[in-house]
């Protein structure tokens, strides 16, 4: 993993408000992971949807999980307005939701984000 996207991953500078002291990302095995099913390139995109979009500081394992599913599921589209979208996003919010609600994290965490990125109604009924 050394000289990787993966390694520059675990490695990033970590200023967390989260209760966790600041240091290196404590997601090796969830980066591992990611590369290890997708690739470098899938895990350097899910990075960048993280650090270039206001969100650098939730570089948690169930975030980069979320994006990961996210993105390997075809849900979106992988272009500027996703960065664009991340933008308006704030995933220490959803995080601290997913971990309120019952169920893995990451999979619930997954949903907050499609249908935060959907911008259709998919929770409401159908006008008759």
């Amino acid at each position: 993993m050394q000289g990787s996207v993966a390694s520059a991953v675990v490695d990033a500078a970590d200023n967390r408000t989260s209760g966790r002291p600041a240091g290196p990302c404590s997601c090796k095995a969830t980066v591992r992971a990611i590369v290890d099913d997708h690739g470098e390139a899938h895990l350097a995109l899910c990075y960048r949807l993280c650090t270039e979009t206001g969100n650098g500081l939730e570089l948690h394992a169930a975030t980069l999980q979320a994006i990961s599913n996210l993105i390997y599921t075809g849900a979106v589209t992988v272009d500027s307005a996703l960065f664009d979208a991340f933008d308006r996003i704030d995933l220490g919010r959803l995080r601290a939701l997913a971990r309120a609600l019952p169920g893995n994290s990451a999979d619930v965490l997954t949903g907050l984000l499609y249908m935060a990125l959907d911008r259709r109604d998919v929770a409401l009924r159908a006008a008759a």
